[in-house]
């Protein structure tokens, strides 16, 4: 029997006052159903001969099915108009895919593709329906995909917030350890220098907490990694873990412990070596070395061995250091697996030089020190390998958009410059033939300004560069002159200079982006290592500091023509044509705004 098909509206009626965040889940969820009951459709009408055909008078047909579904699909399109009215001041890049859902639509023209699924249906023309069927699942599953690159935007805006957040943190620990330091060096009452390491390590245990519960993975045997608290943890656990870690015992405890051993005990321990069990296997991810390789952070050899080490030959912790780079992460861990691994090696010779300073060990504290501030450093540096590659993610989808989108305007400014010309040739052609021409074109010319707008929104967003916008600004400015005299009839050499000059201004911008995307790209081949004055991790801009210089000179030299080919058309020293006039205006604003994008990009200030 067919599965009834029952019409209710995919969402709740919401009033306008609602949340945008809720419009586009109901959205969402609703555009999910209709491509899954589109896709039902097919596998009904492939059931087998045999199956049960009687069904009762009150079902409805495929056709009504069909039917129902199209008006759905219809109140879709309505909702995401409305949801991007709503968001275009608060969230434009949401109102932004939702327009670009829409246009797509529309431009498809699922709604006829629906009315031709029906009719085939109405005519029992199931070979048909079932292909054109196939056509918009295709395009429903495109329109979703596209709403699920607006939750990937915001996922890693969200993400650079949170590895930010990290970050400053971070940084604000080797403020802190160094000032420690510092004053050890100095001579600073040890009692009082003791506590403020242990709330420096106790902070650092904290933060090293946070990232493993957020972008942290659980270790190979399943249990939670070192430093990470595990899943259900509340969110004072990373304290609790970093007070428990200052009272567990230290390795020179064990140390201790192992010298009131009895003689036979130096023997176990290295019996043991051979096959150390999981209690004595170290947290910082070591494996079994050569005796020359063994040696880990903070250990040294003093000529015998603690309770509970791998090895034999491994050396116990206190006394001289090794390079911090003997025991470094494994390479298969993530940046955030590596930073949280630093951290910890770093509240262990916190914990090592906390202990020193009780004891009035200066010189040993400050090594200690010293090598915990290399182990932050390490982790700064895996944090800002992290900002840096969500930069260049969102940095490439931006370039890929914009790409897309001057080349479509580009095609299309270049095919209205080919028709004005022919029309501005046809003198012979009836007026009315003309200005009919001349209204087709001045409307292909309005939509190439609603995709230049769209690009200046991509651009602005960014908020990176500052000679491209006024490229665009610029262009969309011509464009509207030229729409405007062509809905007038005014064809000539003026019209045509404009676009000229949009013609121009595109190309050049299409150029640097597609050139930006390569240098992107051959950036991330090379490991994601980042050019020289790229600015601060997470921040690298959307195109070169050479590139922006360049479009400026092209702004300076766009202005210097159109101010000679209207002084040409000027006789004498004043020009007073109102319409000369007003485009010198422009020029006059024009050329303001090209020295503060000079002023702004010499000053940093687009930074």
């Amino acid at each position: 029997m067919l599965p009834m098909f029952t019409c209710r509206p995919p969402f709740p009626r919401t009033e306008p006052s609602a949340p945008p965040h809720r419009f586009c889940r109901d959205f969402l969820t609703a555009l999910t159903a209709a491509a899954a009951l589109v896709a039902s459709v097919p596998r009904v009408w492939s059931q087998e001969p045999d199956a049960p055909a009687a069904t009762a008078a009150s079902e409805l047909s495929l056709a009504d099915r069909e039917s129902r579904l199209a008006e759905r699909f219809d109140r879709l399109e309505l909702l995401a108009e409305r949801l991007a009215e709503l968001s275009s001041s608060t969230q434009p890049r949401r109102a932004r895919v939702l327009r670009e859902l829409v246009a797509r639509s529309r431009d498809r023209d699922l709604a006829g593709d629906f009315d031709q699924i029906i009719a085939a249906l109405e005519g029992e023309s199931y070979s048909a329906a079932m292909q054109q069927q196939a056509a918009v699942q295709s395009e429903l599953a495109q329109l979703l995909e596209l709403l699920l690159q607006e939750d990937r935007d915001s996922q890693i805006e969200s993400d650079r917030k949170r590895i930010g957040a990290y970050l400053k943190e971070l940084k604000l620990i080797i403020r802190m350890q160094r000032g420690v330091k510092g004053r050890t060096d100095g001579g600073d009452d040890a009692e009082k220098l003791a506590g403020d390491q242990q709330r420096i390590e106790q902070k650092a245990g904290q933060l090293g907490g946070d990232i493993q519960k957020s972008d942290g993975s659980q270790s190979k045997d399943g249990q939670p990694s070192s430093g990470q608290s595990g899943e259900g943890a509340e969110p004072g656990d990373s304290d609790k873990q970093a007070q428990d870690s200052s009272d567990s015992p230290t390795p020179q405890e064990q140390e201790q412990s192992g010298d009131q051993q009895d003689g036979d005990q130096p023997e176990e321990s290295a019996q043991s070596g051979d096959k150390p069990s999981g209690d004595q296997q170290s947290g910082e991810g070591q494996q079994n070395q050569s005796p020359s390789d063994q040696q880990s952070p903070g250990q040294q050899s003093q000529g015998q061995q603690s309770q509970g080490q791998q090895s034999q030959g491994q050396q116990s912790q206190g006394g001289g250091q090794s390079s911090p780079s003997q025991s470094p992460p494994q390479q298969n861990q993530s940046p955030a697996d590596k930073a949280v691994e630093r951290i910890r090696q770093a509240q262990q010779r916190m914990q090592q030089a906390q202990e020193r300073l009780e004891k009035s060990q200066r010189e040993g504290a400050v090594e200690e020190q010293e090598q915990a501030l290399q182990e932050l450093e390490q982790a700064k540096a895996e944090l800002e390998r992290i900002l840096r590659q969500l930069r260049e993610e969102e940095l490439e989808r931006t370039l890929v958009l914009l790409e897309a989108r001057l080349r479509k305007m580009l095609e299309a400014q270049i095919e209205v410059y080919e028709q004005t010309k022919k029309l501005d040739a046809a003198t012979e052609a009836p007026v009315h033939e003309r200005e009919i021409a001349a209204a087709r074109l001045s409307r292909s010319e309005q939509q190439i300004i609603r995709d230049a707008e769209r690009a200046l929104i991509l651009l602005r967003e960014d908020g990176t560069s500052v000679a491209f916008p006024e490229a665009i600004e610029q262009a969309r400015g011509d464009m509207e002159m030229i729409a405007d005299r062509l809905t007038r009839l005014q064809t000539s050499l003026i019209t045509q200079g404009l676009e000229e000059d949009v013609i121009a201004s595109l190309e050049e911008s299409l150029a640097a982006m597609q050139r930006a995307l390569q240098e992107l790209r051959e950036q991330q081949a090379r490991g994601g290592q980042q050019q020289p004055g790229g600015g601060e991790p997470g921040e690298q801009p959307l195109v070169a500091r050479i590139a922006e210089l360049r479009m400026i000179r092209s702004l300076q030299a766009r202005v210097n023509g159109q101010t000679r080919r209207y002084g040409a058309l000027i006789e004498g020293e004043l020009a007073f044509d109102a319409e000369i006039r007003a485009i010198l205006d422009e020029l006059a604003l024009r050329q303001q705004r090209i020295f503060q994008a000079a002023h702004d990009l010499d000053t940093d200030e687009n930074r």
